[in-house]
């Protein structure tokens, strides 16, 4: 735990050696992301953001996104706290991990 609303959580894969899942509480939801921009980084640039927006059909709960202030790409989740419960948390914070790992194996 970073905070009381921050948990970050380290995981490896067969593609990434080291990566980071975070989990942030904001109001009444409940984000679980990674930052592939600085998980892969120098291996995303605007060439690939083409093959990163059809990903978003491939994956039942996570979205790609990039960030309009700077550019950064995200891997998230978004899931609202009345309707979650362990379990559900728990599978989400592990397709987000395993998809970061998917996308790592796809850009080596």
């Amino acid at each position: 735990m970073v905070n009381d609303s921050l948990a970050v959580i380290p995981y490896s894969g067969e593609h990434i050696e080291s990566y980071k899942v975070l989990v942030q509480s904001i109001s009444d939801l409940i984000i679980v992301f990674t930052d592939l921009s600085t998980t892969l980084p120098g291996k995303i640039d605007s060439t690939k953001y083409k093959y990163l927006l059809q990903q978003n059909n491939q994956f039942d709960i996570v979205k790609i996104g990039i960030s309009a202030e700077d550019n950064t790409i995200n891997l998230r989740a978004d899931l609202y706290k009345a309707g979650t419960n362990n379990i559900l948390l728990k599978r989400v914070i592990e397709q987000v991990a395993n998809v970061t790992n998917i996308i790592g194996g796809d850009f080596k």
